[in-house]
């Protein structure tokens, strides 16, 4: 049996956030990792009310919440119960669970309960960002099927009742003109095919590199949004393989989409260069801006979670600088040796 002491060696090593707290909502003790995960100093917490680690919203229900329990205590596991959030010294929240286990003890008040608090932060992230990528999924295959629906099968549609007209045509000027309209209509529905193709994976990445690819989006954008896109694109082609140039082209092509649908702006800037053993993409426009902070609410951001995902995957990071009414600025950075190690 452990003693005292070891009891208490654990209680303080413990990875999970663990308060005590007694019958009356008072906090009568908590380990290092309470400190860590709320900001607060021991000092700070004793004998105050647990409410004040729970967001201002939720704390008269969190009351009435209590006061049940103390009704009717028994040992609740983790992932029990609805979802939670803690409020950190600071003001700011973090999606949280916690393990309630109530003792008995011979001191006033008698009741005790201890409350294993564990950061569920990465563990959500994670699951938006599933949750996320599964609906851009569905949503890509949509937009494919909408796009053969209504372009490729009715071009395709439309060049069978031409091959009929020209099987009945029997004057040979008619039938020269018959055959220049469906040599046109093929070229137009390759066309079609070809953009389609495009949008899944850009040909031109593996044929000319990141940076022409990014000359052809940019192009795309001009012809079918009206969005300009300055770029200043150096060659990076010495330090990225296939995969890190797709996952690039991925996250400044999610950012100009950003660009185009949320900022107001109508135009963008690109910077693409690799300096010291990093590539760096920077996207800037000067539209209307936002909060990064507000993103993580309710799975929102998602796109952001998964530009994010992309430039972990290559051992980078995605930062965004952004106050509303100030523009958006995307910086992407990738370590070239990172990148290459990936690629060998």
């Amino acid at each position: 049996m452990l003693s005292t002491d070891e009891y208490r060696a654990v209680f303080e090593a413990s990875p999970d956030g663990i308060l005590v707290v007694c019958r009356d909502g008072k906090i009568k003790d908590v380990n290092p990792m309470m400190e860590v995960l709320f900001g607060y100093a021991r000092e700070e917490l004793l004998d105050e009310p647990v409410e004040m680690l729970v967001p201002e919203v939720f704390r008269t229900a969190h009351v009435e919440h209590r006061s049940r329990f103390v009704k009717n205590p028994h040992a609740r596991p983790m992932g029990v119960g609805m979802e939670l959030r803690g409020r950190c010294k600071d003001g700011s929240e973090f999606p949280m669970e916690i393990s309630l286990s109530p003792w008995q003890t011979d001191r006033a008040g008698g009741l005790r309960v201890v409350c294993t608090v564990r950061d569920i932060t990465d563990r959500k992230r994670l699951q938006d960002f599933s949750e996320g990528a599964l609906r851009s999924v569905e949503e890509e295959r949509q937009r494919i099927a909408r796009e053969l629906h209504d372009d490729t099968a009715q071009r395709l549609a439309t060049l069978m009742l031409r091959v009929r007209l020209i099987g009945r045509e029997t004057s040979r000027e008619r039938l020269s003109t018959l055959l220049e309209e469906l040599r046109e209509e093929i070229l137009d529905a390759a066309e079609g095919v070809k953009r389609i193709a495009r949008g899944l994976r850009p040909p031109e990445l593996e044929e000319v590199g990141l940076g022409l690819a990014l000359v052809a989006h940019a192009r795309g954008l001009r012809e079918g949004a009206g969005f300009d896109v300055e770029l200043n694109v150096e060659p990076v082609e010495h330090c990225l393989g296939i995969d890190a140039k797709l996952a690039l082209y991925r996250i400044i092509q999610e950012s100009l989409s950003n660009a185009v649908r949320h900022s107001g702006a109508g135009r963008a800037r690109v910077v693409l260069r690799a300096e010291d053993g990093v590539v760096t993409a920077v996207v800037e426009d000067d539209g209307r801006g936002f909060n990064p902070a507000r993103l993580s609410d309710k799975g929102a951001g998602l796109g952001l979670v998964g530009m994010q995902e992309r430039a972990l995957m290559l051992g980078g990071r995605v930062t965004v600088d952004s106050t509303p009414g100030e523009g958006t600025r995307v910086r992407i950075e990738v370590p070239s040796s990172a990148v290459e190690a990936r690629n060998v």
